[in-house]
Protein backbone atom coordinates (compact mmCIF):
# COMPACT_ATOMS: atom_id res chain seq x y z
CA UNK A 1 0.00 0.00 0.00
CA UNK A 2 1.45 3.33 -1.00
CA UNK A 3 2.82 5.85 2.20
CA UNK A 4 0.70 9.45 1.62
CA UNK A 5 2.50 12.59 2.63
CA UNK A 6 1.12 15.87 3.12
CA UNK A 7 2.24 18.98 1.69
CA UNK A 8 1.64 23.03 2.57
CA UNK A 9 0.43 24.88 -0.32
CA UNK A 10 -1.63 27.88 -0.59
CA UNK A 11 -5.18 27.82 -0.78
CA UNK A 12 -5.17 29.63 -4.18
CA UNK A 13 -2.93 27.24 -5.83
CA UNK A 14 -4.59 24.22 -3.85
CA UNK A 15 -8.33 25.33 -5.76
CA UNK A 16 -6.53 25.71 -8.65
CA UNK A 17 -5.01 22.37 -8.97
CA UNK A 18 -8.06 20.30 -8.17
CA UNK A 19 -10.00 21.88 -10.75
CA UNK A 20 -7.33 21.42 -13.27
CA UNK A 21 -7.11 17.69 -11.91
CA UNK A 22 -10.72 16.87 -12.66
CA UNK A 23 -10.29 17.35 -15.82
CA UNK A 24 -7.39 15.22 -16.49
CA UNK A 25 -7.34 12.34 -14.00
CA UNK A 26 -8.89 10.61 -11.33
CA UNK A 27 -6.51 11.50 -8.44
CA UNK A 28 -4.44 13.99 -7.80
CA UNK A 29 -1.26 12.06 -7.44
CA UNK A 30 -1.76 10.80 -10.75
CA UNK A 31 -2.30 14.37 -12.12
CA UNK A 32 1.21 15.44 -10.48
CA UNK A 33 2.96 11.94 -11.85
CA UNK A 34 1.38 12.77 -15.71
CA UNK A 35 2.85 16.80 -15.19
CA UNK A 36 6.32 15.55 -13.63
CA UNK A 37 6.52 13.26 -16.61
CA UNK A 38 5.96 15.59 -19.16
CA UNK A 39 8.25 18.15 -17.92
CA UNK A 40 10.67 14.91 -17.12
CA UNK A 41 10.02 13.72 -20.97
CA UNK A 42 10.09 17.15 -22.70
CA UNK A 43 13.52 18.19 -20.94
CA UNK A 44 11.83 21.65 -19.90
CA UNK A 45 11.92 23.75 -16.92
CA UNK A 46 9.12 25.38 -14.90
CA UNK A 47 10.82 28.77 -15.20
CA UNK A 48 11.17 28.66 -18.57
CA UNK A 49 9.02 30.57 -21.06
CA UNK A 50 7.30 28.29 -23.73
CA UNK A 51 8.90 30.98 -26.29
CA UNK A 52 12.09 29.71 -25.10
CA UNK A 53 11.29 26.40 -25.63
CA UNK A 54 9.72 26.23 -29.16
CA UNK A 55 13.09 28.41 -30.38
CA UNK A 56 15.06 26.23 -28.88
CA UNK A 57 13.30 23.10 -29.99
CA UNK A 58 13.23 24.50 -33.77
CA UNK A 59 16.97 25.03 -33.37
CA UNK A 60 17.91 21.23 -32.15
CA UNK A 61 15.20 19.76 -35.17
CA UNK A 62 17.12 22.84 -37.38
CA UNK A 63 20.44 20.98 -36.63
CA UNK A 64 18.93 17.43 -36.91
CA UNK A 65 17.88 18.36 -40.07
CA UNK A 66 21.02 19.44 -41.28
CA UNK A 67 22.52 16.32 -40.14
CA UNK A 68 20.15 14.48 -42.21
CA UNK A 69 21.19 16.12 -45.35
CA UNK A 70 24.82 15.78 -44.73
CA UNK A 71 24.15 12.20 -44.44
CA UNK A 72 22.26 11.65 -47.12
CA UNK A 73 24.78 13.73 -49.25
CA UNK A 74 27.64 11.53 -47.89
CA UNK A 75 25.83 8.47 -48.56
CA UNK A 76 24.96 9.93 -52.48
CA UNK A 77 28.74 10.34 -52.99
CA UNK A 78 30.35 6.93 -51.17
CA UNK A 79 27.70 4.28 -52.25
CA UNK A 80 24.83 6.20 -55.34
CA UNK A 81 27.39 7.61 -57.47
CA UNK A 82 30.60 4.50 -57.72
CA UNK A 83 27.21 2.43 -58.22
CA UNK A 84 26.00 4.85 -61.30
CA UNK A 85 29.46 4.72 -62.07
CA UNK A 86 29.75 1.21 -62.64
CA UNK A 87 26.42 0.23 -64.22
CA UNK A 88 27.29 2.83 -66.99
CA UNK A 89 30.67 1.11 -67.79
CA UNK A 90 28.97 -1.96 -68.29
CA UNK A 91 26.44 -0.56 -70.40
CA UNK A 92 29.40 0.62 -72.59
CA UNK A 93 30.56 -2.54 -72.92
CA UNK A 94 27.40 -3.89 -73.89
CA UNK A 95 27.18 -1.13 -77.04
CA UNK A 96 30.45 -1.47 -78.03
CA UNK A 97 30.12 -5.74 -78.36
CA UNK A 98 29.57 -6.57 -81.76
CA UNK A 99 26.58 -8.39 -83.07
CA UNK A 100 26.40 -12.47 -82.35
CA UNK A 101 27.13 -14.47 -85.21
CA UNK A 102 24.61 -16.83 -85.82
CA UNK A 103 25.43 -20.36 -87.84
CA UNK A 104 22.64 -21.44 -90.04
CA UNK A 105 22.33 -25.28 -90.39
CA UNK A 106 20.64 -26.83 -92.92
CA UNK A 107 18.97 -30.17 -92.18
CA UNK A 108 18.44 -32.39 -95.09
CA UNK A 109 14.81 -33.41 -96.30
CA UNK A 110 13.49 -36.26 -94.14
CA UNK A 111 12.94 -39.46 -96.40
CA UNK A 112 9.43 -40.09 -96.74
CA UNK A 113 8.38 -43.64 -96.56
CA UNK A 114 5.35 -45.48 -97.11
CA UNK A 115 2.73 -46.78 -94.67
CA UNK A 116 3.58 -50.42 -95.01
CA UNK A 117 7.28 -49.51 -94.33
CA UNK A 118 6.71 -47.78 -91.22
CA UNK A 119 4.34 -50.44 -89.96
CA UNK A 120 7.12 -52.84 -90.84
CA UNK A 121 9.69 -51.01 -89.01
CA UNK A 122 7.56 -51.12 -85.69
CA UNK A 123 6.09 -54.24 -86.04
CA UNK A 124 10.00 -55.52 -86.17
CA UNK A 125 10.52 -53.23 -83.18
CA UNK A 126 8.01 -54.63 -81.09
CA UNK A 127 8.51 -58.05 -81.93
CA UNK A 128 12.34 -57.39 -80.96
CA UNK A 129 11.03 -55.86 -77.61
CA UNK A 130 8.68 -59.04 -77.03
CA UNK A 131 11.98 -61.80 -77.29
CA UNK A 132 13.57 -59.78 -75.35
CA UNK A 133 11.45 -59.64 -72.36
CA UNK A 134 10.46 -63.71 -73.29
CA UNK A 135 14.12 -63.89 -72.94
CA UNK A 136 14.40 -61.75 -69.65
CA UNK A 137 11.76 -63.48 -67.63
CA UNK A 138 13.26 -67.18 -68.38
CA UNK A 139 16.52 -65.75 -66.59
CA UNK A 140 14.69 -64.11 -64.16
CA UNK A 141 12.91 -68.06 -63.64
CA UNK A 142 15.93 -69.66 -63.56
CA UNK A 143 17.68 -67.39 -61.11
CA UNK A 144 14.37 -67.36 -58.67
CA UNK A 145 14.91 -71.53 -58.82
CA UNK A 146 18.21 -71.26 -57.55
CA UNK A 147 17.02 -69.43 -54.13
CA UNK A 148 17.24 -71.86 -51.46
CA UNK A 149 15.48 -71.23 -48.03
CA UNK A 150 17.78 -70.90 -44.82
CA UNK A 151 15.92 -71.63 -41.42
CA UNK A 152 17.00 -69.78 -38.24
CA UNK A 153 16.53 -71.03 -35.14
CA UNK A 154 16.82 -67.37 -33.42
CA UNK A 155 15.89 -64.91 -36.23
CA UNK A 156 13.50 -64.84 -39.17
CA UNK A 157 13.82 -67.32 -42.12
CA UNK A 158 15.51 -66.00 -45.18
CA UNK A 159 16.46 -66.96 -48.10
CA UNK A 160 20.30 -67.21 -50.15
CA UNK A 161 21.02 -67.62 -54.08
CA UNK A 162 23.57 -70.31 -54.25
CA UNK A 163 25.46 -69.45 -57.59
CA UNK A 164 29.07 -68.84 -58.63
CA UNK A 165 31.09 -65.74 -58.82
CA UNK A 166 31.24 -66.26 -62.87
CA UNK A 167 27.24 -66.16 -62.77
CA UNK A 168 27.30 -63.18 -60.31
CA UNK A 169 29.41 -61.38 -62.81
CA UNK A 170 27.67 -62.52 -65.89
CA UNK A 171 23.82 -61.81 -64.10
CA UNK A 172 25.50 -58.12 -62.52
CA UNK A 173 26.95 -57.83 -66.47
CA UNK A 174 23.93 -58.91 -68.07
CA UNK A 175 21.38 -56.46 -66.01
CA UNK A 176 23.74 -53.34 -67.31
Amino acid sequence: MDDFNTIRLKRKTIDKFKKYSKKTSPSYSETLDFMIAFFEDNHLSPYDTLRTGTTSLSNILDKRMDAIVSILKNVEETQLKPTKKMLESLFEEVEDMQPLKTEKKDFPEPKLITEKEELTYYRDAYFKKQTELHELKHRFKDMVEKFKPVKHTFSTNSYVMKITEQEYMALKNGMA
